[in-house]
Protein backbone atom coordinates (compact mmCIF):
# COMPACT_ATOMS: atom_id res chain seq x y z
CA UNK A 1 0.00 0.00 0.00
CA UNK A 2 0.93 3.36 -0.67
CA UNK A 3 1.89 5.43 2.30
CA UNK A 4 1.97 9.47 2.14
CA UNK A 5 4.41 11.96 3.19
CA UNK A 6 3.35 15.19 4.29
CA UNK A 7 5.24 18.05 5.05
CA UNK A 8 4.03 21.18 6.64
CA UNK A 9 6.59 23.76 5.48
CA UNK A 10 5.41 26.97 7.35
CA UNK A 11 5.86 30.13 6.01
CA UNK A 12 7.48 31.78 8.91
CA UNK A 13 4.76 33.47 10.94
CA UNK A 14 1.97 31.70 10.22
CA UNK A 15 1.47 29.94 13.58
CA UNK A 16 3.33 27.36 12.95
CA UNK A 17 4.76 26.82 16.43
CA UNK A 18 1.14 26.57 17.43
CA UNK A 19 0.23 24.16 14.64
CA UNK A 20 3.26 22.08 15.69
CA UNK A 21 2.84 22.50 19.49
CA UNK A 22 -1.25 20.83 18.73
CA UNK A 23 0.21 18.03 16.46
CA UNK A 24 2.40 17.14 19.62
CA UNK A 25 -0.10 17.21 22.14
CA UNK A 26 -2.75 15.56 19.94
CA UNK A 27 -0.15 12.80 19.28
CA UNK A 28 -2.33 9.68 20.27
CA UNK A 29 -5.27 11.19 18.50
CA UNK A 30 -3.33 11.60 15.18
CA UNK A 31 -2.12 7.82 15.62
CA UNK A 32 -5.72 6.63 16.02
CA UNK A 33 -6.80 8.24 13.11
CA UNK A 34 -3.36 7.18 11.05
CA UNK A 35 -1.42 9.49 11.28
CA UNK A 36 2.44 9.63 12.72
CA UNK A 37 3.86 12.66 14.03
CA UNK A 38 6.87 11.63 15.86
CA UNK A 39 9.81 13.79 15.98
CA UNK A 40 13.23 12.77 14.72
CA UNK A 41 15.28 13.19 17.67
CA UNK A 42 14.27 12.08 20.96
CA UNK A 43 13.92 14.96 23.48
CA UNK A 44 13.99 17.73 20.91
CA UNK A 45 10.47 18.32 19.84
CA UNK A 46 10.85 19.27 16.33
CA UNK A 47 12.14 18.58 13.03
CA UNK A 48 14.66 21.34 12.62
CA UNK A 49 17.26 18.95 12.64
CA UNK A 50 15.79 17.25 9.74
CA UNK A 51 15.42 20.51 7.65
CA UNK A 52 19.01 21.12 8.46
CA UNK A 53 20.03 17.88 7.01
CA UNK A 54 18.19 18.17 3.84
CA UNK A 55 19.28 21.60 3.32
CA UNK A 56 23.06 20.04 3.94
CA UNK A 57 22.87 17.61 1.45
CA UNK A 58 22.11 14.77 3.80
CA UNK A 59 19.33 13.10 2.54
CA UNK A 60 20.25 9.67 4.44
CA UNK A 61 18.57 11.33 7.34
CA UNK A 62 14.91 11.55 5.11
CA UNK A 63 15.13 7.97 3.97
CA UNK A 64 16.07 6.84 7.75
CA UNK A 65 13.45 8.44 9.26
CA UNK A 66 10.70 7.05 6.74
CA UNK A 67 12.61 3.78 7.67
CA UNK A 68 12.14 3.93 10.93
CA UNK A 69 8.28 4.92 11.20
CA UNK A 70 6.83 3.84 8.09
CA UNK A 71 5.35 0.55 9.82
CA UNK A 72 3.52 3.06 12.53
CA UNK A 73 0.90 4.30 9.93
CA UNK A 74 0.07 5.21 6.31
CA UNK A 75 0.41 9.03 6.63
CA UNK A 76 4.06 10.39 8.26
CA UNK A 77 3.20 13.79 8.86
CA UNK A 78 6.28 16.38 9.44
CA UNK A 79 6.42 19.67 10.30
CA UNK A 80 9.42 22.90 10.28
CA UNK A 81 9.12 26.34 8.36
CA UNK A 82 12.63 25.70 7.58
CA UNK A 83 11.36 22.98 5.24
CA UNK A 84 10.85 25.62 2.79
CA UNK A 85 14.04 26.23 1.84
CA UNK A 86 14.55 22.87 0.18
CA UNK A 87 11.22 22.36 -1.23
CA UNK A 88 11.72 25.66 -3.40
CA UNK A 89 15.32 24.46 -4.25
CA UNK A 90 14.27 22.40 -7.61
CA UNK A 91 17.07 20.01 -7.21
CA UNK A 92 16.88 19.16 -3.82
CA UNK A 93 12.81 19.02 -4.20
CA UNK A 94 13.71 16.50 -6.99
CA UNK A 95 15.78 14.33 -4.60
CA UNK A 96 12.92 14.23 -1.98
CA UNK A 97 10.50 13.33 -3.95
CA UNK A 98 12.99 10.17 -5.69
CA UNK A 99 13.54 8.96 -2.27
CA UNK A 100 9.59 9.22 -1.14
CA UNK A 101 9.20 7.29 -4.23
CA UNK A 102 11.67 5.03 -3.57
CA UNK A 103 10.23 4.05 -0.46
CA UNK A 104 6.63 3.83 -1.89
CA UNK A 105 5.50 7.32 -0.65
CA UNK A 106 3.23 10.06 -2.15
CA UNK A 107 4.14 13.74 -1.24
CA UNK A 108 1.53 16.72 0.18
CA UNK A 109 2.99 19.88 0.75
CA UNK A 110 1.22 21.75 2.88
CA UNK A 111 2.26 25.84 3.31
CA UNK A 112 0.27 28.71 4.62
CA UNK A 113 0.40 31.88 3.06
CA UNK A 114 -0.31 35.29 4.43
CA UNK A 115 -0.86 38.69 3.07
CA UNK A 116 2.15 40.23 2.40
CA UNK A 117 1.34 43.53 4.24
CA UNK A 118 0.91 41.24 7.36
CA UNK A 119 3.57 38.75 6.95
CA UNK A 120 6.22 41.99 6.47
CA UNK A 121 5.25 43.47 9.29
CA UNK A 122 5.39 40.24 11.61
CA UNK A 123 8.59 39.32 9.92
CA UNK A 124 9.79 42.44 11.21
CA UNK A 125 8.65 42.35 14.96
CA UNK A 126 9.89 38.51 14.81
CA UNK A 127 13.82 39.06 13.75
CA UNK A 128 13.90 42.40 15.86
CA UNK A 129 13.17 40.76 18.66
CA UNK A 130 15.63 38.25 18.44
CA UNK A 131 18.46 41.09 17.56
CA UNK A 132 19.06 40.13 13.73
CA UNK A 133 19.14 43.75 13.50
CA UNK A 134 19.01 47.37 13.93
CA UNK A 135 16.87 48.31 11.08
CA UNK A 136 13.84 50.76 11.57
CA UNK A 137 10.71 49.77 10.06
CA UNK A 138 10.81 51.63 6.97
CA UNK A 139 14.28 50.42 6.13
CA UNK A 140 13.10 46.66 6.65
CA UNK A 141 10.22 47.31 4.63
CA UNK A 142 12.45 49.04 1.65
CA UNK A 143 14.87 45.76 1.71
CA UNK A 144 11.67 43.42 2.32
CA UNK A 145 10.52 44.98 -1.07
CA UNK A 146 13.99 44.42 -2.87
CA UNK A 147 13.63 40.82 -1.39
CA UNK A 148 16.41 40.98 1.45
CA UNK A 149 15.88 40.21 5.07
CA UNK A 150 18.37 42.02 6.96
CA UNK A 151 20.38 40.23 9.76
CA UNK A 152 19.86 36.92 8.58
CA UNK A 153 21.98 34.57 6.84
CA UNK A 154 21.77 34.04 2.71
CA UNK A 155 23.17 30.41 3.04
CA UNK A 156 21.10 27.70 5.02
CA UNK A 157 23.63 24.68 4.91
CA UNK A 158 24.82 23.91 0.89
CA UNK A 159 21.45 26.16 0.03
CA UNK A 160 21.33 29.62 -1.09
CA UNK A 161 18.38 31.32 0.28
CA UNK A 162 15.89 32.66 -2.15
CA UNK A 163 15.83 36.00 -2.44
CA UNK A 164 12.22 36.57 -3.64
CA UNK A 165 10.41 35.02 -0.30
CA UNK A 166 7.79 37.85 -0.46
CA UNK A 167 6.38 37.26 -4.19
CA UNK A 168 4.84 33.97 -4.09
CA UNK A 169 4.47 33.55 -7.45
CA UNK A 170 8.38 33.80 -8.03
CA UNK A 171 9.40 31.86 -4.79
CA UNK A 172 7.02 28.96 -5.10
CA UNK A 173 7.75 28.46 -8.96
CA UNK A 174 9.76 24.83 -8.30
CA UNK A 175 6.59 24.12 -6.15
CA UNK A 176 3.97 25.29 -8.76
CA UNK A 177 6.23 23.61 -11.19
CA UNK A 178 6.02 20.29 -9.80
CA UNK A 179 2.57 20.60 -8.75
CA UNK A 180 1.50 20.66 -12.85
CA UNK A 181 3.06 17.79 -12.97
CA UNK A 182 1.61 15.74 -9.98
CA UNK A 183 2.81 16.86 -7.21
CA UNK A 184 0.46 17.34 -4.12
CA UNK A 185 0.98 21.30 -2.86
CA UNK A 186 -1.68 22.77 -0.43
CA UNK A 187 -1.21 26.38 -0.48
CA UNK A 188 -3.87 27.35 2.57
CA UNK A 189 -5.01 31.17 2.71
CA UNK A 190 -4.09 31.90 6.94
CA UNK A 191 -6.95 32.23 8.81
CA UNK A 192 -9.29 32.47 5.99
CA UNK A 193 -12.53 34.01 7.34
CA UNK A 194 -10.85 34.21 10.79
CA UNK A 195 -10.45 29.95 11.09
CA UNK A 196 -8.05 28.94 13.36
CA UNK A 197 -5.06 27.54 11.76
CA UNK A 198 -4.54 24.48 13.23
CA UNK A 199 -8.45 23.62 12.17
CA UNK A 200 -7.50 25.00 8.54
CA UNK A 201 -4.44 22.54 8.70
CA UNK A 202 -6.20 19.03 9.81
CA UNK A 203 -9.12 19.96 7.54
CA UNK A 204 -6.08 19.98 4.28
CA UNK A 205 -4.79 16.64 5.51
CA UNK A 206 -8.59 14.96 5.80
CA UNK A 207 -9.20 15.28 9.23
CA UNK A 208 -12.15 16.92 10.95
CA UNK A 209 -11.88 19.75 13.54
CA UNK A 210 -13.70 19.50 16.61
CA UNK A 211 -13.53 19.97 20.46
CA UNK A 212 -12.23 16.36 20.77
CA UNK A 213 -9.00 17.93 19.67
CA UNK A 214 -6.61 18.97 22.45
CA UNK A 215 -5.81 22.54 23.18
CA UNK A 216 -2.68 24.54 23.85
CA UNK A 217 -2.30 26.03 27.45
CA UNK A 218 -0.38 29.18 26.42
CA UNK A 219 -2.37 29.76 22.97
CA UNK A 220 0.05 32.52 22.03
CA UNK A 221 3.24 30.68 22.36
CA UNK A 222 5.27 32.75 19.76
CA UNK A 223 3.40 36.40 20.22
CA UNK A 224 5.39 39.34 19.11
CA UNK A 225 6.01 42.25 21.31
CA UNK A 226 3.77 45.18 21.52
CA UNK A 227 4.63 48.72 20.61
CA UNK A 228 6.90 49.28 23.16
CA UNK A 229 8.74 46.31 23.21
CA UNK A 230 9.30 46.46 19.57
CA UNK A 231 10.78 49.75 20.34
CA UNK A 232 13.00 48.73 23.25
CA UNK A 233 13.75 45.66 20.91
CA UNK A 234 15.43 48.24 18.86
CA UNK A 235 17.36 50.27 21.11
CA UNK A 236 18.78 46.96 22.56
CA UNK A 237 19.95 45.65 19.66
CA UNK A 238 21.30 48.93 18.91
CA UNK A 239 23.40 48.31 21.72
CA UNK A 240 24.49 44.60 21.14
CA UNK A 241 25.19 45.34 17.62
CA UNK A 242 28.05 48.08 18.70
CA UNK A 243 29.23 46.02 21.36
CA UNK A 244 29.64 42.71 18.38
CA UNK A 245 27.77 40.42 20.53
CA UNK A 246 25.90 38.18 18.02
CA UNK A 247 22.21 37.30 18.91
CA UNK A 248 23.02 33.48 18.22
CA UNK A 249 25.42 33.56 21.63
CA UNK A 250 22.47 35.24 23.43
CA UNK A 251 21.04 32.25 25.29
CA UNK A 252 16.62 32.46 24.88
CA UNK A 253 17.02 35.88 22.71
CA UNK A 254 13.89 35.80 21.76
CA UNK A 255 12.25 35.30 25.18
CA UNK A 256 14.43 38.40 26.29
CA UNK A 257 11.97 41.25 25.32
CA UNK A 258 8.28 39.77 25.64
CA UNK A 259 9.25 38.10 29.55
CA UNK A 260 10.56 42.24 30.06
CA UNK A 261 7.13 43.14 28.94
CA UNK A 262 5.40 40.49 31.09
CA UNK A 263 7.22 41.37 34.39
CA UNK A 264 6.07 45.62 33.79
CA UNK A 265 2.91 44.56 32.89
CA UNK A 266 2.65 45.89 29.75
CA UNK A 267 -0.23 45.55 27.71
CA UNK A 268 0.25 47.45 24.42
CA UNK A 269 -1.39 47.19 20.90
CA UNK A 270 0.18 45.20 18.30
CA UNK A 271 2.93 47.22 16.42
CA UNK A 272 2.13 48.56 13.07
CA UNK A 273 4.68 50.08 10.75
CA UNK A 274 2.87 50.98 7.67
CA UNK A 275 1.84 54.37 6.66
CA UNK A 276 -1.11 54.31 4.39
CA UNK A 277 0.91 55.87 1.55
CA UNK A 278 3.39 52.83 2.33
CA UNK A 279 0.99 50.17 2.73
CA UNK A 280 -0.53 50.71 -0.36
CA UNK A 281 2.54 50.89 -2.39
CA UNK A 282 2.99 47.53 -0.52
CA UNK A 283 0.47 46.25 -1.90
CA UNK A 284 0.60 48.09 -5.80
CA UNK A 285 4.10 45.84 -5.75
CA UNK A 286 2.81 42.21 -5.24
CA UNK A 287 -0.57 42.89 -7.00
CA UNK A 288 0.64 41.38 -10.66
CA UNK A 289 2.28 38.66 -9.00
CA UNK A 290 -0.44 37.88 -6.44
CA UNK A 291 -3.18 37.71 -9.27
CA UNK A 292 -0.76 35.38 -10.96
CA UNK A 293 -0.04 33.05 -8.21
CA UNK A 294 -3.72 33.38 -6.92
CA UNK A 295 -5.19 32.36 -9.99
CA UNK A 296 -2.67 29.39 -9.96
CA UNK A 297 -3.58 28.35 -7.10
CA UNK A 298 -6.99 28.92 -6.16
CA UNK A 299 -8.63 29.70 -9.35
CA UNK A 300 -9.20 33.32 -8.40
CA UNK A 301 -8.48 36.50 -7.67
CA UNK A 302 -6.13 37.65 -4.45
CA UNK A 303 -8.27 40.21 -3.12
CA UNK A 304 -10.74 37.56 -3.08
CA UNK A 305 -8.88 35.66 -1.48
CA UNK A 306 -7.04 38.09 0.70
CA UNK A 307 -10.27 40.74 1.34
CA UNK A 308 -8.68 42.15 4.71
CA UNK A 309 -6.22 43.44 2.94
CA UNK A 310 -8.69 46.72 1.84
CA UNK A 311 -8.55 47.44 5.58
CA UNK A 312 -5.24 47.12 6.07
CA UNK A 313 -4.12 49.77 3.82
CA UNK A 314 -6.63 51.31 5.62
CA UNK A 315 -4.73 50.91 9.07
CA UNK A 316 -3.49 53.47 11.21
CA UNK A 317 0.06 53.34 11.82
CA UNK A 318 0.87 52.09 15.53
CA UNK A 319 4.16 52.28 16.68
CA UNK A 320 5.66 53.85 20.15
CA UNK A 321 7.83 56.85 20.86
CA UNK A 322 8.60 58.33 24.25
CA UNK A 323 6.44 60.86 25.42
CA UNK A 324 9.15 63.00 27.45
CA UNK A 325 12.95 63.06 28.14
CA UNK A 326 12.22 61.09 31.46
CA UNK A 327 10.37 58.48 29.51
CA UNK A 328 12.60 58.14 26.98
CA UNK A 329 16.15 57.91 29.80
CA UNK A 330 13.45 55.30 31.75
CA UNK A 331 13.57 53.09 28.77
CA UNK A 332 17.63 53.76 28.12
CA UNK A 333 17.82 52.52 31.68
CA UNK A 334 16.25 49.51 30.83
CA UNK A 335 17.78 48.57 28.18
CA UNK A 336 21.14 49.43 30.04
CA UNK A 337 19.95 46.49 32.31
CA UNK A 338 19.06 44.01 29.59
CA UNK A 339 22.69 44.73 28.69
CA UNK A 340 24.04 43.50 31.74
CA UNK A 341 22.24 40.48 32.49
CA UNK A 342 22.90 39.46 29.12
CA UNK A 343 26.79 40.17 29.76
CA UNK A 344 26.02 38.46 32.90
CA UNK A 345 24.66 35.40 31.33
CA UNK A 346 27.57 35.13 28.54
CA UNK A 347 30.47 35.75 31.16
CA UNK A 348 28.71 33.92 34.68
CA UNK A 349 30.68 34.47 37.71
CA UNK A 350 29.23 32.86 41.18
CA UNK A 351 28.69 35.75 42.51
CA UNK A 352 25.61 36.65 40.05
CA UNK A 353 23.40 34.07 42.19
CA UNK A 354 23.45 37.42 44.32
CA UNK A 355 23.46 39.95 42.33
CA UNK A 356 21.37 39.16 39.36
CA UNK A 357 18.09 39.20 41.47
CA UNK A 358 18.96 42.73 43.58
CA UNK A 359 19.59 44.08 39.75
CA UNK A 360 16.27 42.88 38.61
CA UNK A 361 14.96 44.41 41.50
CA UNK A 362 16.38 47.93 40.88
CA UNK A 363 15.49 47.57 37.04
CA UNK A 364 12.14 47.94 37.78
CA UNK A 365 12.27 50.15 40.70
CA UNK A 366 15.14 52.69 39.36
CA UNK A 367 15.49 51.88 35.34
CA UNK A 368 17.22 54.48 34.36
CA UNK A 369 19.88 54.24 37.34
CA UNK A 370 23.01 52.71 35.90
Amino acid sequence: MTGRLLIHAGTHKTASTYIQERLHLNQLSLKNHGYTYQHPNPGKLTFKNLASDICKGKLDSLANFIDKHQHESNNLLLSAEQFTVPLTNRKTLKKIQKIAKEKNYDITIIIFIRSQLDYINSRYTYSLRRFYHTCSFDEFLQAALNGHLPGESRQRGRLVKRNDIFNFWHFFKPLLNARSSGLEVKFIPFKQANQDPFDQFLESIGLIPGPHWLQCRNRYLNRSPGTRGVWLSRLLSQRLHALGIHPENIEGSSKIILNEEQWRGWHDPAHWGYGRKAAKSTYAHFAKANDLFANSVWGDDWQNIFPGDTELIKRRRCTYRPQSLKEELMMHGIADHLLSRIQDQMNPKPWHVLTTPIERLSARLHPQAR
